[in-house]
């Protein structure tokens, strides 16, 4: 079952809800906390007033059902958009893909049709900078960023979005802001200063980047959807996947237009992909104090121990027993 909401119903539940008891809702003098409506699914939403010009929102839930949101013309802001885990798809044809992330500047955005499927996972983080102190904290530095960024800063009112993928420094730092170990006033600040991080570590690849906006991929709807199909059949298969050629011929397209599509949507080759995906189902794992190094790794289909050691450093930045030390002081 679908359902289909526009977005003024679809807050409409939520007030619904927490008039009749269903769901927790809690305020502070920075921080706001508010669990989904069983209608919805299940998971919260919590947002944080860091300073004047400088917020973050954390969404964590799974829908219930297929859901169909339909958005009206709206006003955005300046923004930064983590998507972490989880895909949805707009009208426009294009996948929100887990790996993802977006700098927007402020605009009004036409209408838009988002759809979501069922018991799927949908984990992100919002920034929401003011331009003006957004200018001062690249104070002498702006002339070197490119042409779009620029324009943002500038408040020229135009539908930019600067898109890139979650680095393992991303990662990390959008990890702790999950896991903040601080309450009060230590949490703002310990929370101001991962989202400070994040500003940086995007507008640091920006300015990396060769080309600062995405090419438009010539892939039809038809092969985004084979796409998306082969990557459900890799993780659905990951202790034992298909190989290229067979995986391509289960979603009926060649392995080159395989090999290809995915690193127009995904930026990385499919077994890339996979290994990605192993990995962050051991960073999950790793949050448990107690679980041995060498179990996780053989969960996540590693039978070398060194060998896991080695990609899980590479990708976040530090080894599993360190992680998970880390994490342990953090609880």
């Amino acid at each position: 079952m679908t359902l289909t909401l526009t977005s003024q119903d679809y807050l409409a539940l939520f007030d619904e809800a927490a008039n009749n008891g269903e769901i927790a809702q809690q305020e502070s003098e920075f921080e706001t906390f508010c669990e989904y409506p069983p209608l919805l699914g299940q998971g919260y939403r919590r947002s944080y007033q860091l300073r004047s010009g400088l917020s973050v929102s954390i969404h964590e839930h799974t829908c219930r059902d297929g859901l169909t949101l339909k958005i009206p013309e709206q006003q955005w802001s300046v923004g930064m958009f983590f998507h972490i885990a989880g895909d949805y798809r707009c009208d426009c044809g294009a996948y929100v893909n887990a790996g993802h992330t977006t700098l927007t500047g402020q605009c009004v955005v036409p209408k838009e049709t988002l759809e979501y499927r069922a018991q799927e996972r949908l984990s992100s983080v919002y920034l929401h900078i003011d331009p003006a102190l957004l200018r001062e904290l690249v104070m002498g530095y702006s002339v070197q960023f490119p042409t779009p960024l620029r324009s943002i800063l500038e408040e020229i009112e135009d539908l930019i979005k600067i898109e890139g993928m979650i680095t393992p420094a991303m990662q990390v730092a959008l990890q702790q802001i999950f896991q903040c170990p601080y309450q009060g006033t230590f949490k703002r600040l310990y929370l101001e200063g991962k989202v400070l991080e994040l500003i940086a570590l995007q507008l640091n690849q920006i300015v990396d980047q060769d080309s600062p906006l995405r090419a438009v991929s010539s892939l039809s709807n038809c092969d985004l959807d084979c796409i998306h199909q082969a990557r459900d059949i890799l993780l659905n298969h990951a202790e034992a996947p298909p190989s290229l050629l067979d995986l391509a011929r289960q979603v009926g397209i060649n392995d080159r237009k395989l090999k290809q599509g995915f690193r127009d949507v995904f930026h990385t080759s499919p077994f890339a992909y996979l290994r990605q995906h192993r990995l962050e189902q051991a960073r999950q794992l790793l949050s448990d104090p107690d679980l041995p190094i060498g179990v996780v790794a053989k969960r996540v289909g590693y039978g070398d121990r060194s060998a896991f050691a080695t990609a899980f450093r590479k990708q976040f930045g530090l080894n599993p027993k360190a992680y998970q030390l880390q994490w342990r002081r953090e609880i």
